[in-house]
């Protein structure tokens, strides 16, 4: 595929971050922070932080950035047109684990160390503050609405778990109640702001969903004495909730009555008709018979595609080599964000990626890759699933079919990927450099 591919540029722990508008790019590496302009990637501010950045998010306005350095107990706040201008942050003596921006860009959310205490601070009134109490979690214990009128957080007191909303506006508390879990690890607020799904402990497979009042509207549970969720994520509409279990299982629950429209079994799914149709196409990586000395190790890769509703031989050698890994595997799923017809699960210790078609919930193609994948990610504009397992190459699905981006550089590594919100680019991140890559 034809794509332009810049040079390689600096960055640690992969903190490379677009901003909303698509206009920016910011990221950090070291004590430094570089914002630099899309289009021609020439750097439009340059700072320099208290110590070793260790997060960076954009406000959603676009016009500041904030980073944070956790083992001094500092966030940081960059302008994006005033160099002149900063603002700083310190929790002190009560530590920090973790800090985000509200939605409407003018205050800035920071849980401390142990989870003493999570602080509203206000970038317009420096004395006005909202202090929340006893908060359970940090960043899977706090979920805005997607109107941004409310912040659900999960909270602990007397041994029990606690959901208190709290007003963006006056930050009141405006609803507080028990919640039936046990040990809860994560809340995500619907978008169509209708529901609250609680993730329980990962010893139990539990989900419970609350109205924002408190109401108890549904409790599932797929099983009973066995490992539970490992992820769970929301439809773009908030019709459907997906969970990624320890049994290798992802369910798809409807809003309609929260049970499940779909069951698909990562490990059998290919071995069976139930789930597939004669349509499914498997795209497979394999090594050309014909040498060529400008690839690595002087091999040639190309992508076999067929129709197929039985197991391959690659998909045996996905699993074995998964089970002789150790079953170390980490659950990714994600829905197109602009509520389609697909889905995307994938095991990262896994060289397979599958995607079920959601209007007639069946298998609509499976990629199987060389080496494990490593991330994915949904183009927001188009049906476009970038692909990476880790090399110096982005495998791009499309519902036609799929196509590839070779990164002029054996050394690079790609772990992650982010899209640009226009989905014309897409940032390939290294542990160490980053790129961009103009489709």
């Amino acid at each position: 595929m034809e794509a332009a591919v810049s040079a390689p540029m600096r960055v640690s722990l992969g903190l490379v971050r677009w901003s909303p508008c698509g206009r920016y790019v910011a990221s950090a590496s070291g004590n430094r922070l570089a914002i630099r302009d899309t289009q021609s990637l020439q750097l439009v501010q340059r700072y320099s932080t208290a110590d070793v950045v260790q997060a960076v998010a954009w406000s959603d306005d676009s016009q500041l950035v904030l980073t944070a350095t956790y083992k001094r107990a500092v966030v940081q706040l960059w302008s994006v047109q005033d160099a002149s201008w900063a603002c700083r942050i310190s929790e002190g003596v009560a530590g920090l684990v973790f800090a985000r921006w509200t939605p409407d860009a003018r205050h800035v959310v920071t849980v401390s160390d142990f989870q003493l205490h999570a602080t509203v601070w206000s970038l317009e009134d420096p004395t006005a503050r909202c202090t929340i109490r006893s908060p359970k979690l940090a960043a899977d214990g706090l979920s805005f609405s997607a109107n941004g009128d409310f912040l659900a957080v999960a909270e602990r007191h007397d041994c029990k778990d606690f959901i208190g909303v709290y007003s963006c506006e006056s930050w009141e508390l405006t609803a507080h109640f028990s919640i039936e879990s046990y040990d809860c690890v994560e809340i995500v607020w619907s978008p169509d702001d209708a529901t609250i799904a609680v993730r329980d402990t990962h010893l139990e497979f539990r989900v419970l969903l609350y109205s924002p009042d408190g109401t108890l509207l549904a409790k599932y549970q797929a099983y009973e004495n066995a490992l539970g969720l490992k992820a769970m994520s929301w439809s773009a509409s908030g019709q459907f909730l997906a969970l990624g279990s320890y049994d290798e299982h992802l369910r798809v629950l409807s809003h309609i009555n929260w049970k499940p429209v779909a069951d698909f079994d990562h490990e059998s799914i290919a071995v069976t008709s139930s789930h597939t149709n004669q349509a499914a196409v498997e795209y497979e990586e394999n090594f050309a018979d014909a040498n060529v000395m400008d690839r690595p190790q002087g091999k040639r890769v190309t992508v076999a595609q067929r129709s197929s509703s039985l197991l391959s031989n690659s998909l045996q050698a996905a699993s074995a080599a998964a089970q002789a890994a150790g079953g170390k595997k980490t659950r990714d799923i994600c829905f197109v964000t602009r509520d389609p017809p697909f889905s995307v699960r994938t095991l990262s210790s896994d060289p397979l990626t599958e995607n079920p078609k959601i209007e007639s919930l069946t298998l609509h193609s499976v990629v199987s890759l060389l080496e494990a994948v490593r991330n994915l990610r949904w183009d927001p504009v188009k049906n476009r699933l970038a692909i990476t397992s880790g090399q110096n190459r982005v495998h791009l699905w499309t519902p036609k079919g799929i196509s590839w981006v070779d990164i002029p550089n054996e050394a690079f590594q790609a772990r992650g990927l982010q899209w640009a919100p226009s989905g014309d680019t897409l940032i390939a991140v290294d542990r160490q450099d980053f790129c961009t890559i103009t489709l």
